[in-house]
């Protein structure tokens, strides 16, 4: 009878297990929440090394320097015995941002190390960024008889009748960020990393943007330059992540803000009818965020002692009311200006970086 029982079980059993489902992967998991992110170096130091090449694009609003006037200047007269108005026919704005050719790439650098804490797997990060930016933008007259009409002069050599048809821009600026931030790399789940973050930051903007002006005064060339210098300290913090794909290939995507408490020294220089410089220092609060999305592979090497990195990237950074120059502006000899902070700087563009971990 126990013989009996035995053969029934087996027989129930079988057929049980042919009935099921037969799956070719497996089910996903085991999963882990908020598990330390560990390469798992063999003897590992807890140290890492990366150094950046960037190529961005680096734009900022309100540096139209010109109106180009198509057909000549036009006298006429509102009433008997007025003044004459001059009027402006199919005008068109010359500057930086008529189209997106007219902002070059620029080189730069990053240059970062890191260390792993033993306090629950925590890491500092120092990471210093530097971008080197060269722009020049020329206009000039298209039609016969044209004029431009300079945007950065003052006083009454800004007549239509002392106009050139020949303008040039040029500017040139200095980009620095120096980043120190504390961190906690976790798993979300078995193939996704995320890292909050949170620190200080350190920035300084130098720009220079100077104009010519050809034809006024006579024929002869005026210049109006214009120095616009900000730094300033302030916190900053984010969440990277790692969505790992397998065999070393992951994709990243990173996301910080910062607010910075600054300082903007300007500096101006009006080279017209009167030799007019203004200067002008102030403290203000620079908010800015910064995105950064690629992908990236690594490898062990050395018996799995060290690992090593590349990744490619696109990057966008967002810096507001940057621009502070003043723009004067009268038919007569007395003077009246513009607002400021009208120009937001931004940087985007190709970062590719190499990374060791020890």
């Amino acid at each position: 009878m126990d013989f009996i029982r035995i053969a029934i079980a087996l027989l129930a059993t079988t057929g049980l297990t042919s009935m099921a489902p037969c799956c070719e992967e497996p089910r996903p998991g085991p999963f882990a929440f908020s598990y330390p992110f560990d390469l798992e170096l063999n003897c590992p130091q807890d140290f890492y090394i990366h150094l950046d090449g960037l190529m961005v694009q680096a734009k900022q609003e309100g540096m139209e320097f010109a109106i180009q006037n198509s057909v000549p200047a036009e006298i006429i007269i509102i009433d008997e015995g007025a003044a004459p108005a001059h009027t402006i026919s199919q005008g068109t704005v010359e500057g930086f941002s008529d189209n997106d050719n007219s902002w070059d790439m620029n080189p730069g650098i990053r240059f970062g190390l890191g260390f792993y804490l033993d306090h629950d797997a925590w890491k500092l990060d120092f990471d210093w960024t530097w971008v080197n930016i060269t722009n020049y933008k020329r206009a000039n007259a298209t039609t016969s008889g044209g004029h431009m009409i300079p945007l950065w002069l003052e006083g009454s050599g800004t007549a239509d009748t002392s106009l050139g048809t020949r303008d040039s821009a040029n500017w040139h600026a200095h980009y620095n960020t120096f980043d120190i931030s504390l961190g906690k790399p976790y798993f979300i789940s078995r193939y996704l990393v995320f890292n909050p973050h949170f620190g200080l930051r350190g920035g300084w903007i130098d720009q220079h943007f100077s104009v010519s002006y050809g034809g006024t005064k006579a024929g002869t060339r005026v210049i109006a330059h214009g120095d616009n210098d900000f730094w300033g300290v302030g916190a900053r913090a984010g969440l990277d992540s790692d969505w790992n794909l397998g065999k070393g290939w992951r994709l990243f995507g990173n996301f910080a803000a910062s607010l910075l408490s600054g300082k903007f020294e300007i500096a101006q220089n009006f080279n017209d009818t009167d030799d007019v410089t203004l200067n002008e220092q102030y403290y203000q609060n620079t908010p800015n965020f910064e995105i950064v999305l690629g992908m990236g592979w690594g490898m062990y090497f050395n018996k799995k002692r060290n690992h090593v990195a590349l990744g490619a990237a696109y990057e966008f950074h967002e810096w507001f009311d940057q621009f502070n120059l003043r723009k004067l502006f009268s038919g007569a000899n007395n003077y009246a200006n513009d607002t400021v902070s009208r120009g937001n700087f931004t940087l985007n563009g190709f970062s590719l970086r190499l990374q060791c971990d020890i």
